[in-house]
């Protein structure tokens, strides 16, 4: 029962983005796949199958979104829509620095609380 109406079928959110809220949904799509892959990787190292399993449920909706996104933007009736023009480039590379620097800020974090607990764990042995 494909009518070719977008709105006919199971209720749908139409969206219409420029160039720059494209490049920032795109920047954003791919800090939460970079996360999730790190949770992920973590997870396996410690043995954490539940992060493991968050990731596969999670990761494939994702990828599927990116996917309708290229799809769209394929179909565009603007020409040169296909390809990452600077407007969308800009927007995700703003995004994707900030997803570069919150991985070092959490890296230096993660490694500032493991000296803290390494040099309270060497005070205690100290004392004994």
């Amino acid at each position: 029962m494909t009518s070719g109406d977008p709105l006919a079928g199971p209720p749908h959110l139409l969206l219409t983005l420029d160039r720059q809220e494209t490049g920032t949904l795109l920047g954003v799509l791919a800090w939460v796949l970079g996360g999730l892959e790190m949770m992920r990787d973590r997870a396996e190292a410690v043995d954490e199958p539940t992060f493991v399993e968050l990731h596969a449920s999670i990761v494939p909706r994702l990828e599927a979104l990116l996917a309708m996104m290229n799809e769209a933007r394929q179909r565009s009736p603007f020409e040169g829509v296909g390809q990452l023009e600077p407007e969308v480039e800009a927007a995700y590379s703003q995004v994707r620095q900030a997803f570069e620097a919150w991985v070092q800020l959490t890296a230096y974090d993660t490694a500032t609380a493991a000296v803290a607990t390494h040099d309270d764990d060497a005070g205690e042995k100290s004392e004994n």
